[in-house]
């Protein structure tokens, strides 16, 4: 109980601190948007700039993208519980979605407006001020996406990750907006425009990669097949694994769950197959810091490419079949344990009896074949042992 209670606090105090790590980094990102936000639009007005003005609007609308960021870390972050035996880090996934389709809706607006000025002709020559105010907001978003991207990384977050390259397609558009205001100061009052366009493709193309990243991500896609690759060498040379096939992964938030069919010797116990499958789990999560959870499943051969066994009767049928088959044996009340080996579709039996039974006219041979000869009307019979102790 206590170790499970120490797990629970272990994965609590790591949420705490990975929500602790998004807050600061996405507040700090909201307060330079709001301060650049006002700078630019009071600037802008101040300086007959029309795209510094959108510009700094644009950055009022980053400050709803904080918050969606602040809350879906605080939700994501969430232990797991009853309804989500997974935990909440879909959340996060869901929202960089989100985020995504935000940037691809950036990047169309800049297109939209863009498009719209030059259509009326109506482009008025900004104040030379208009351009450091623009370049302030340049060199501030490409600070906070470096920052941003540091954490994300760190993290493994792929909402971070997307609130970083909004930062960036903030000063993509800030570099576009100092364009457009260098150009009509010198004469080219169209210049602005066009690289609007083309920057805006870019903002867009960025906001699609990472909403199709995020929904492949909820629709259970797998690791990237390299990283699959190296799991499946460290499973393989685990002592105790014979072969293994059916690895399945997915991505869950910052976390990679995956399960997988580990093939052992067939006649191990239960306990030492039980064993080797802790070891899997161990030594992969060791190794790779990212995976949470690993399910084991442990075969005696592989099931892939052997009969199934699925249809076979279950323990419970087979002793009454035997009992009967065995009736007119004597010998066969004597049996201390029968072990049942499920392999290529068929069943092995393994009997045990006391080697007391051996003493008189009991012959060893004779009495394995009646137990044998007996059994040949079963047909899912494979073979049967007999052994002493």
């Amino acid at each position: 109980m206590s170790e499970t209670n120490e797990q629970t606090d272990t994965l609590s105090n790591k949420a705490d601190e990975r929500y602790r790590l998004t807050s600061k980094v996405t507040i700090i990102g909201a307060i330079v948007n709001f301060v650049l936000a006002i700078f630019k639009i009071i600037i802008g007005l101040i300086g007959h700039s029309h795209a510094l003005v959108v510009d700094g609007i644009h950055s009022f609308s980053d400050l709803l993208s904080d918050g969606l960021v602040v809350w879906a870390a605080r939700q994501g972050n969430q232990l797991p519980d009853e309804d989500h035996p997974y935990g909440h880090a879909r959340i996060e996934t869901a929202f960089a979605a989100v985020l995504g389709g935000v940037l691809i809706t950036v990047g169309i607006g800049i297109i939209i407006d863009a498009t719209n000025r030059l259509a009326s002709g109506d482009i008025p020559v900004p104040e030379t001020m208009t351009i450091w105010v623009a370049l302030l907001s340049v060199l501030s978003k490409e600070a906070l996406y470096c920052y941003t991207l540091v954490y994300a990384n760190r993290l493994n977050s792929s909402l971070l990750k997307a609130n970083a390259w909004h930062h960036r397609s903030d000063a993509i558009s800030s570099i576009v907006v100092l364009i457009g205001i260098a150009g009509s100061i010198a004469g080219l009052p169209y210049l602005d425009a066009a690289a609007a366009v083309i920057v805006s493709m870019m903002i867009a193309k960025i906001g699609w990669d990472i909403a199709k990243e995020s929904i492949e991500e909820l629709v259970d896609k797998g690791l990237d097949p390299d990283k699959v690759q190296s799991i499946s060498r460290h499973i393989s040379a685990i002592p105790g694994v014979s072969q293994m096939h059916m690895l399945r992964t997915r991505q869950m938030g910052a976390e990679a769950l995956l399960d997988v069919h580990v093939e052992v010797a067939p006649n191990l116990s239960v306990s030492e197959g039980h064993r080797i499958s802790d070891e899997v789990s161990k030594e992969l999560t060791r190794q790779f810091p990212d995976i949470a959870q690993v399910l084991v499943h442990i075969d005696p051969e592989n099931d892939e490419e052997q009969s199934s066994c699925s249809d076979l009767p279950l323990r419970k049928d087979i002793l009454t079949d035997l009992d009967q088959c065995w009736a007119d044996i004597e010998q066969s009340k004597s049996i201390e344990e029968v072990t049942l080996h499920y392999l290529d579709g068929k069943v092995s039996v393994q009997i045990i009896l006391p080697l007391s039974i051996l003493s008189g006219n009991v012959n060893a041979g004779q009495l394995r074949q009646q137990f044998v000869d007996s059994v040949k009307t079963l047909d899912y019979i494979n073979k049967v042992e007999v052994l002493y102790r």
